[in-house]
Formats: structure tokens, C-alpha cells, sequence
């Protein structure tokens, strides 16, 4: 079975969906004085790439499915990366972790997010170059069959 298949197989089992999420940080100056100052920058975006349990009870997906689904997510990825080489393109796993949304009865999730930044100073905002990896990105990921919610 090729991998494409495979992806599209996870997908299909799981109901595999993403989110788009500022990626923020915040940059405190003067820390401690009475002049502090706190500033919030969104440095680019966090693409959470979620998977439902089929299940009404707080379980993860087996480990071998997981870890396919993060090396075609890496995969996916690490194309975008290189295509965008003034932005950072990472993978994030939460492989023992269970995600529970009200929304959802519940309902058990598991997450991997891909993180879009940049390279330049921690003090500036998000620019073209993560806006066009983070479409590229989104193109990528519904190309597989992964909707946006």
C-alpha cells in the first residue's frame, strides 16, 4: 500500500481535521520594575492537526497509527519548509497526551500541531512568507482529504 493511501486511510478512520491559531508570544520589557511593559506579537500561526476517537471513552489511537500520521505530517511538512525558507516549519507531537472538547461531547482527541514562525527578530509580527507557507500548508493538508474546521 503507498503512503498517500495510507494517510488517506487515517484520515478517513480518525475524521482528521485542522485548526489555524495565531501562534503568539509575549515580550515583557523592563521585567520587575515599575515601568514594565508587556507586549503581545503574533510571530506566526499553529496548525493543529486533530484526530477523533471512534470511541466514547478517553483513548488514544494506537501508537503504530500515530506515528504514521506524524511522519506524513512531517513529510508534508518538511515540502513546505523548503519552499519557505525565510520561515520556520515545525512538527509537534503529543503522542501520550488525550485532548477532550466540550464541543464534542468529550469526545477523545489526539494532536499534532505544525508550527509556521519566522527566523527574523523574536519583536516582529508575521509577515507574507508565513501567510504563503501556512496556504501552502493548508493546500497540502486538504489535498489528503484533511478538512479545515
Amino acid at each position: 500500500m503507498r503512503v498517500p493511501e495510507i494517510l488517506q486511510q487515517l484520515v478517513k478512520k480518525y475524521r482528521v481535521f485542522y485548526e489555524v491559531l495565531p501562534y503568539q508570544i509575549v515580550i515583557e520589557e523592563a521585567h520587575g520594575s515599575p515601568g514594565e511593559t508587556r507586549h503581545i506579537i503574533q510571530a506566526g500561526y499553529d496548525v493543529d492537526v486533530y484526530g477523533l476517537s471512534n470511541k466514547d471513552e478517553v483513548e488514544l489511537p494506537p501508537p503504530d497509527d500515530y506515528a504514521l500520521g506524524y511522519a506524513e505530517l512531517k513529510n508534508i511538512a518538511d515540502t513546505v519548509a523548503q519552499h519557505a525558507s525565510e520561515s520556520s516549519v515545525e512538527v509537534i507531537d503529543f503522542p501520550s497526551t488525550v485532548f477532550s472538547e466540550a464541543g464534542s461531547n468529550f469526545r477523545s482527541e489526539a494532536v499534532i500541531r505544525i508550527r509556521i514562525s519566522h527566523f527574523r527578530g523574536i519583536d516582529q509580527p508575521a509577515g507574507p512568507q508565513e501567510e504563503d507557507a501556512l496556504q501552502e500548508l493548508e493546500r497540502r493538508l486538504q489535498s489528503q482529504g484533511i478538512r479545515r474546521r
